[in-house]
């Protein structure tokens, strides 16, 4: 099982404290979860959803993600990792 995170974006128009995001993702929720804890994340802010949970996790933490074990990826794997969720649960 692993953790992933992708590239830092800026979504200025978030409205949030920070405005430069990557993913944090994982094989599993409770994987991901585990991750967070130790990142200090707080879980009001995992986006649920059936197959694209996540965490947007701020970029000055990213670093510290891939410290904890976090695999750097690309987009195209996001997207491999999200179809492959959604097949899962759509078959």
């Amino acid at each position: 099982m692993s953790c992933y995170v992708d590239t830092v974006r800026a979504y200025p128009e978030a409205g949030f404290r920070y405005t430069d995001f990557c993913h944090l993702l994982a094989d599993d929720r409770a994987e991901l979860h585990r991750m967070a804890d130790a990142l200090g994340i707080a879980r009001e802010f995992f986006q649920d959803h059936p197959w694209r949970w996540h965490y947007d996790l701020p970029s000055h933490v990213r670093e510290r993600a891939v410290e904890l074990g976090a695999h750097e990826v690309e987009l195209r794997f996001v997207g491999r990792l999200l179809r492959e969720r959604r097949r899962a649960v759509r078959p």
